[in-house]
């Protein structure tokens, strides 16, 4: 018989089964809310960055402009004078001024310090001038501009086409066979300079000023040549170019030919004739010094020697 007294039994739950927790991914927060991680793409966020960064330098670049722009417009950066020094200095400091008119495109002016057209400046005291080799400028101050002007260096002068034909006129000539000058009649008659006959390329009208002499390719090894001759003691006082050939003259008349682009085998036959011959007093007629390891020459009066 159950005791009335007795205390009901109570019976436990049955226990549930562990679960695992797992801790990855799991962000332990104290006291401040955690920031949610982007979700926009990296290559968007570049190309944002890449844009802003673009921005950036095109005002930056745009900013620069108009302080130019302005400072190119401001009168103390601003050329209001032009002098020049050497040959045509007047010349060429009114020809400086004026190309110096004006603006550049409608924007800019020219005669902003900064802007300065300087190969129209030359070009137009070149094109005025033949006979000035260069020009430099260089500003003289803030608003001064300063040319100065180079004379072309006179390797000889060019009296005509041929020595039988000329009628007296020269012209001085470089050393690249530019005709840049025309002599004084008072000065042609007794310049000491060598005297150049021969053909005429680039020619434009009755003027041979800008032209240049024909064979120019030759021209410097037949000055060289030249000197040679003058070196072995023959007073070369002209110089005539036909064909191929080429004709130097002693002040007594004798001529020397050789054929050109053989400068230097002309001079070696040259420097082992020469000492045996008179060719300043008018005995010798001529040499002939167009066949290697051959000389000919004539005295006046008599028939043709080889040496």
């Amino acid at each position: 018989m159950r005791d009335m007294h007795a205390k009901p039994r109570v019976q436990a739950a049955p226990a549930k089964p562990s679960v695992p927790v797992s801790t990855r991914n799991v962000t332990i927060s104290r006291g401040k809310k955690t920031r949610p991680e982007s979700k926009e793409p990296l290559k968007k966020r570049r190309k944002k960055s890449q844009k802003a960064l673009f921005v950036v330098i095109g005002v930056a670049v745009a900013i620069l402009l108009a302080a130019l722009m302005y400072m190119a417009w401001m009168p103390a950066f601003r050329v209001n004078e032009v002098t020049a020094s050497g040959p045509h200095a007047e010349s060429a400091a009114i020809l400086g001024q004026t190309t110096l008119y004006g603006t550049h495109a409608f924007i800019l002016p020219r005669n902003s310090l900064f802007f300065i057209p300087e190969s129209d400046i030359r070009a137009r005291v070149l094109d005025a001038h033949p006979d000035i080799e260069a020009v430099s400028i260089a500003p003289n101050g803030l608003n001064t501009l300063h040319l100065r002007t180079l004379p072309r260096a006179e390797a000889f002068v060019w009296c005509g086409y041929a020595i039988d034909t000329s009628d007296g006129s020269c012209y001085s000539a470089n050393a690249e066979g530019l005709i840049f000058a025309q002599i004084a009649p008072e000065v042609s008659s007794t310049t000491e300079a060598l005297r150049v006959y021969g053909p005429l390329e680039g020619q434009e009208g009755e003027s041979p000023i800008r032209a240049r002499l024909g064979y120019a390719s030759h021209i410097p090894e037949a000055l060289r040549f030249v000197k040679a001759l003058q070196t072995l003691g023959a007073d070369v006082v002209s110089f005539s170019l036909r064909d191929d050939e080429a004709d130097a003259r002693t002040s007594a008349g004798t001529r020397i030919t050789y054929v050109l682009g053989r400068e230097e085998e002309a001079a070696g036959i040259a420097a082992s004739v020469f000492p045996q011959l008179s060719l300043n007093d008018g005995s010798i007629q001529y040499v002939d010094l167009r066949f290697s390891g051959k000389a000919y020459f004539k005295r006046a009066g008599e028939p043709a020697e080889e040496e």
